[in-house]
């Protein structure tokens, strides 16, 4: 469900700053784009997929009630380091690496779409979502882009990317911490649905 309260319309500033969003979203989209024609790796063409969707939820989405400190934005565009600087390792078991990233991926595009109008970066009150994937566990969006990167890992493995996974997953867990603080009705959602990244663990 939505928010019981309405939420404002975007003004002019945000809806500038959500289109430059995805502006910047598509332009990384199209890595994928030659790099899914170049390889003709489903993978590739998974993350065009989703990397469109989510340049569309910028264009759509809702104004926040309520936003993060400038410190917690930084925080959240420091969570796309780690995987920006993976690096291709021998010695693993690329099918099942591939598999597990193909499985996260049509995850990661159900719980965007679970997001709708409340998708966001930074952490910001844009109306709490308790359904689809988001009445199994309260950050399925995050639990999935770190199965997708666990999943790079199982085709690449290495310290390094042990490393960036360990810091990527860090990272994460204080986006999680602090957007909790910030939605509005968060407490009761979290008595209804108790685990934040994986069933029975956290």
């Amino acid at each position: 469900m939505t928010a019981r309260d309405a939420i404002p319309r975007r003004r002019g500033r945000e809806l500038i700053l959500d289109a430059v969003a995805a502006i910047i979203w598509m332009s990384y989209s199209s890595i994928f784009l030659a790099k899914a024609i170049t390889t003709g790796k489903v993978v590739d063409l998974g993350v065009l997929i989703f990397l469109t969707l989510i340049t569309v939820l910028f264009l759509i989405r809702r104004p926040a009630r309520r936003s993060g400190a400038p410190w917690e934005t930084l925080l959240a565009l420091l969570a796309f380091l780690p995987p920006s600087v993976l690096r291709p390792a021998t010695g693993g078991v690329p099918w099942l690496g591939e598999a597990v990233q193909l499985i996260a991926l049509i995850g990661m595009a159900a719980a965007a779409i679970s997001l709708g109008r409340s998708f966001g970066i930074a952490p910001a009150d844009r109306g709490l979502r308790t359904r689809g994937l988001y009445a199994w566990v309260r950050h399925p969006l995050y639990a999935t882009e770190l199965s997708f990167f666990g999943g790079y890992l199982a085709a690449n493995p290495s310290w390094w990317n042990l490393a960036m996974l360990v810091v990527l997953t860090a990272l994460q867990i204080a986006r999680i911490l602090r957007e909790e603080r910030i939605l509005d009705g968060y407490a009761l959602y979290a008595h209804q649905v108790r685990y934040r990244l994986v069933p029975l663990i956290w």
